[in-house]
């Protein structure tokens, strides 16, 4: 692999505008030799002064790629250098360690919130063992990262040094980078070293009582740019492979044996949740591959343990999964009678269970960390006004709106095997809407109009746009009423067009569609920022090619009106309704599958415009006594020194407000 290819593989995407801009250079050697005015037209003394204009542009531009690297690793450097001193400070009071005391009044408090909070010492306490952890092992990335930032681009720079002389038959690219490299700041890995060292022996002494392999499990972080494991890749294949043999069946076995008259009905509501939760796992897998084919970094997006987080080998694999459940139950259900159970309905319940047992069973096999953190996530979006609301809370909260026909149909499920199975021949009756199904309906838009307001509870500006984005939510509330009004009163009327509350079904849905489509297409994706030029109607930075954020605004719009195409058809009775709401539950699934694409784009690049990288480490401030003691702490033992290595004019001296 060429080196251009691996140097944009392995960079650190958030850190994209700090790294030298190699390929921009490599462009500026060529554009110069093609440039070069030819023997035939030009004089030796012309050759001459075009060639020595030429480097003196291209050292310049080297120069200023040089002076960007090395201040911005500076700033990392100092920033790594007083987190460390800090979290070093916390560990040693937590151990007690000779000199730190361990008092109430010792450490402030770990737990801070997004909002400062005044801190008294009554309220003052050390940080837990799991806590510090937590974040000595968010740190040590931190520590890898900004290691692979100084190896790349040291590396980048003798690269271009070498082709410069290569392209111009020159020795003063190695003698620029003799001179000005060798000696950068960036380029010396001493500092970064011990930094590393002292955190292992750290974590191994204090945190993983003395166990070597233990410890480096938990901070070791996986290979930039490792491929998955090919077992992985087997496994998801020979599942897809399974799924989709077992779907064919399943479909040819319902047109040539279908279930029973009286049973179709609830064949189709048992069934249907289920598949959509199926067809939910498929997006999400082509949505963590795309994200990473992307660069979009959704692993520190979601706050997820880069240590252990999924694969989109893994994602397919479950979505099989489950659909090769689902379909062998459904293979069941028809062919009840050959393999001698009487009872059909046994087989949605058992794919059911399975399902859910496959979700929440504490042991630690099948992917435990993930599925210990959706179940975590899916409980913070239900308690809502108890927990500060994160990006991953308020992104689970949206998936269970797009998932609100699921839901409906789970509780169906819940109502038929506790109220009518085993006890009526005719179960049609059990699938007709009571009250708790509109409550169902409305539940998914309240659990994000709760976090809305918490979220403008924990802003210290009390932002407006979080009330805006509540506002939004609570439209639902307004169009699931009228619906469910329109339906309880359309046999009093001639047509439904007669019935008053169609229209205020349709003006609240009218409503509803314009709120939200603004929203999605202002605020999630972050476009109609440009009016003229080249991205016209999108915005400045772009990760996916530019004819598929056209392609989302026109598909969002049109799947949020389908609405409107599905009252015309019920009005025309070209479909049952239960088979336009599946469609269009299918739709509304594909929309919020291309809506995640651009909504964590949109954050990803708001990480970028930030530089992070890794997971924020809240620290508290530490008192007087213990500043001192990390200013202490920080002193590099080298730098008055003699190591060997000259300081140059371009290793800028950082501010205070650094250290």
């Amino acid at each position: 692999m060429k080196f251009g290819k691996t140097f944009e593989t392995h960079l650190t995407i958030e850190w994209r505008q700090q790294y030298m801009r190699y390929t921009d250079l490599k462009t500026l050697i060529r554009r110069g030799v093609d440039g070069a005015p030819t023997s035939d037209v030009a004089t030796a003394a012309q050759h001459q002064a075009y060639y020595a204009a030429f480097e003196e542009q291209f050292f310049v531009e080297c120069q200023h790629e040089l002076t960007r690297v090395n201040n911005f690793y500076l700033e990392k450097l100092a920033e790594a250098r007083r987190k460390h001193g800090t979290l070093k400070l916390q560990l040693l009071a937590a151990a007690r360690a000779p000199g730190h005391t361990a008092s109430i009044n010792s450490l402030p408090s770990q737990r801070m919130s997004m909002v400062s909070m005044p801190s008294t010492s009554s309220s003052r306490k050390l940080m837990t063992l799991r806590q510090l952890r937590n974040a000595y092992s968010e740190f040590y990335l931190t520590l890898v990262l900004i290691q692979n930032f100084q190896s790349l681009n040291e590396t980048g720079f003798r690269k271009i040094c070498k082709k410069y002389d290569k392209y111009l038959k020159s020795t003063h690219g190695a003698a620029w980078m003799e001179q000005h490299v060798t000696n950068a700041a960036f380029t010396d890995q001493r500092p970064m070293q011990r930094m590393i060292v002292e955190v292992e022996e750290l974590y191994i002494h204090y945190l993983a009582g003395g166990d070597r392999a233990r410890a480096m499990t938990k901070l070791r972080v996986p290979p930039l740019g490792e491929p998955t494991p090919p077992r992985m890749v087997f496994r998801a294949g020979l599942a897809l492979g399974m799924f989709i043999m077992l779907a064919c069946a399943a479909l040819f076995s319902y047109f040539r044996r279908p279930p029973i008259t009286g049973n179709i009905e609830a064949f189709m509501r048992l069934y249907r949740g289920p598949f959509t939760w199926v067809i939910f796992n498929f997006f999400m897998a082509a949505n963590v591959a795309g994200w990473q084919r992307a660069g979009v970094n959704h692993v520190l997006i979601f706050e997820i343990d880069p240590r252990s987080h999924l694969q989109p080998a893994t994602f397919l694999e479950i979505a099989c999964t489950f659909g090769i459940l689902w379909t062998l139950s459904i293979l069941g259900f028809l062919f009840h009678d050959l393999i001698n159970v009487r009872d059909p309905f046994v087989f949605p319940l058992a794919l059911t269970l399975i399902m859910i047992t496959l979700l929440i069973n504490p042991l630690p096999i099948m992917n435990w960390p993930a599925r210990w953190w959706t179940m975590r996530l899916v409980g913070r979006v239900i308690t809502a006004p108890l927990h500060y609301v994160g990006f991953a809370d308020f992104w689970m909260g949206d998936q269970m709106n797009s998932l609100v026909t699921c839901m409906a149909d789970y509780y169906y499920i819940v109502r038929f095997y506790a109220v009518c199975w085993l006890r009526y021949t005719d179960v049609d009756f059990c699938f007709e809407e009571d009250m708790f199904v509109p409550i169902s309906r409305c539940l998914p838009a309240w659990f994000r109009f709760a976090q809305c307001l918490r979220r403008f509870r924990d802003s210290g500006s009390k932002s407006v746009s979080y009330l805006m984005n509540a506002g939004k939510y609570s439209t639902t509330f307004f169009v699931v009423f009228f619906s469910t009004m329109r339906k309880r009163t359309d046999d009093g009327y001639a047509n439904t067009f007669s019935n008053p509350y169609t229209w205020f079904y349709i003006f609240s849905y009218i409503v509803s569609s314009i709120y939200c489509y603004s929203w999605d297409v202002i605020r999630d994706f972050g476009i109609f920022q440009i009016w003229r030029g080249e991205h016209l109607f999108l915005r400045e930075k772009l990760v996916y090619p530019q004819p598929f954020y056209y392609f989302a605004i026109i598909e969002n719009l049109v799947l949020r009106l389908f609405w409107a195409v599905e009252l015309l058809v019920l009005y025309h009775k070209l479909m049952i309704p239960y088979n336009i709401k599946t469609f269009a539950s299918i739709l509304e699934i594909t929309r919020r599958f291309i809506w995640n694409y651009i909504r964590l784009e949109n954050e990803h690049l708001n990480n970028c415009g930030h530089f992070r990288a890794t997971r924020d480490i809240h620290l508290a401030a530490l008192n007087p006594k213990q500043e001192r003691m990390l200013e202490s702490m920080m002193i590099d033992p080298t730098d008055g020194a003699n190591t060997g290595r000259t300081k140059t004019d371009e290793r800028q001296r950082l501010g205070k407000e650094y250290f």
